[in-house]
């Protein structure tokens, strides 16, 4: 079950920058009061400005970023976001869509005493939301790098998640009654593929949270959020968004179909696909679209350098044009 094996946190590792102090991951860094009196943790690094925020997809961890956040921090200053539910975080109520996300994630970023504009990276489902909160908040917002996103056209016609979400439910039944046993017998969580730069203090402490309901309830909401209430504020949201530098790096993909005819489903598939991606950067006038060679959907761990090299990109760009709110 991918759901709840960390098959979604682990990926090969990264070999760009000597592995920073694990400490960083063990406890709180930042920890943000929002309004109802939740805590949001941020984990910082770097100096500089405009402050980037890293915003990870479903399921994702501080950690599986431990060799690309310190390259980013030398660009900049680099924050990665827990979202309510994940690590060090308080859950948030439910459901949690993008646009409950984005909402914590501005207040957050204000009780952190983070000042925009902010340029955005995200991973996977962590698109929605970065996209969402450009929307949202325009001029708070000076670029935006966007992995492998996931594409709302999918999901308008077919609100199915992706998950196996009667796994998920059944997972949290067991954890109300009993502690989930790593590898056990209910198939809930296995760890076996941490990797090896996965130390037993960072093991025990992902454990810790994502063996526990409220984790499990936040990926569920996540999911099914995702194809239905997400989709739909995407779609509602979605504007100009000027000339702020958006780069969307999408995963190795044969996109260049000019006199063939796809003959499977995973070739229309991925026709349709990269339509549905190349058309999220048409937001900015200069928006681009990248297919990254060698990279699965895990584009930071995959390729790690093109990912930094674009992050660095983009920083310079908007440092360069000084987008103000002015010119959205």
């Amino acid at each position: 079950m991918r759901a709840l094996t960390f098959a979604a946190l682990t990926l090969a590792s990264a070999q760009v920058c000597a592995a920073p102090a694990y400490d960083l991951y063990l406890k709180p860094q930042t920890l943000a009061t929002l309004p109802d009196g939740r805590k949001v943790n941020f984990l910082c690094m770097g100096e500089g400005a405009p402050v980037a925020i890293i915003e990870q997809g479903w399921g994702g961890v501080a950690f599986q970023w431990r060799h690309v956040q310190p390259e980013m921090a030398k660009i900049t200053k680099t924050c990665y976001f827990e979202r309510p539910g994940y690590g060090f975080s308080d859950p948030g109520p439910m459901p949690r869509d993008s646009a409950a996300d984005v909402r914590d994630l501005h207040d957050g970023l204000k009780a952190a005493g983070l000042r925009p504009p902010f340029v955005l990276s995200s991973a996977s489902l962590g698109g929605f939301n970065i996209r969402l909160y450009a929307y949202t908040y325009p001029n708070e917002v000076a670029g935006l790098e966007i992995q492998d996103p996931p594409a709302e056209q999918f999901y308008v016609q077919n609100p199915e998640p992706d998950e196996d979400v009667d796994d998920l439910r059944r997972c949290i039944a067991l954890a109300k009654v009993r502690p989930l046993v790593d590898g056990g017998p209910e198939h809930c969580i296995d760890d076996t593929h941490f990797g090896p730069e996965w130390t037993p203090d960072i093991k025990t402490q992902t454990f810790a949270y994502a063996s526990k309901p409220p984790f499990m309830e936040t990926l569920l909401s996540e999911d099914i959020s995702m194809v239905t209430m997400s989709t739909k504020e995407i779609i509602a949201a979605r504007r100009p968004l000027g000339r702020i530098p958006i780069v969307l790096l999408q995963a190795d993909t044969d996109c260049d179909w000019k006199g063939r005819t796809p003959k499977t489903d995973g070739d229309r598939f991925d026709v349709l696909r990269c339509a549905a991606l190349a058309d999220q950067v048409k937001d900015s006038t200069r928006g681009e679209r990248r297919i990254v060679g060698g990279s699965g959907h895990s584009v930071y761990d995959d390729r790690p350098d093109v990912v930094i090299a674009t992050f660095r990109e983009i920083v310079e760009a908007a440092r360069r044009l000084k987008v103000t709110a002015a010119d959205k």
